[in-house]
């Protein structure tokens, strides 16, 4: 997947994945999961995308998707106390989600979906780590890995039309 990664200029915002991932962190019973994965308190990363999700959140096109679709603020700091990345989620939109990790859960991130973070060399208080929205066709009980938006700002229309795709049960144009 990483290899992906180096040509995302081409790929004009989305990488296609499709693939089956481990994500027991997903509760939703929605058919299509957002997941952003980032950290409580972050403002250089976390803060514009979810401002960018919340907007997306707000669109017209949107609306008439959002009962189907769950927006999942993951922390990747499992310092912080279990209740504090739903309240950071809350804070951009009141129907985001935040996810607490444990340590063991916040580990295996990088494994499944390709998550890149690390503590910041000079301040190590701050997290390194990966922009990126992951789209997660959760209509079945397997978790698909449908693709990763790599570009700010995000492609709204991009981004609803493959919600919709994933709704309607087709592939991505």
């Amino acid at each position: 997947m990483i290899q992906s990664f180096l040509f995302s200029s081409k790929t004009e915002g989305r990488i296609s994945i499709n693939k089956e991932v481990k994500a027991d962190f997903i509760k939703s019973d929605k058919k299509v999961v957002l997941v952003f994965f980032g950290y409580v308190g972050c403002v250089d990363v976390c803060t514009p995308i979810l401002y960018e999700l919340d907007n997306l959140y707000k669109s017209d096109g949107f609306q008439n998707i959002k009962d189907d679709v769950e927006i999942l603020f993951v922390n990747l700091t499992p310092e912080v106390r279990e209740f504090q990345p739903d309240l950071f989620a809350k804070f951009f939109n009141n129907n985001f989600i935040g996810v607490y990790l444990s340590k063991k859960e916040t580990l295996s991130i990088d494994r499944n979906f390709g998550v890149f973070f690390s503590r910041d060399l000079s301040d190590k208080t701050e997290l390194n780590h990966t922009d990126y929205v992951y789209l997660i066709d959760n209509s079945s009980k397997l978790k698909i890995l449908k693709s990763i938006n790599t570009a700010h700002p995000l492609n709204k229309i991009k981004i609803i039309d493959d919600i919709i795709s994933v709704i309607r049960g087709r592939d991505f144009v």
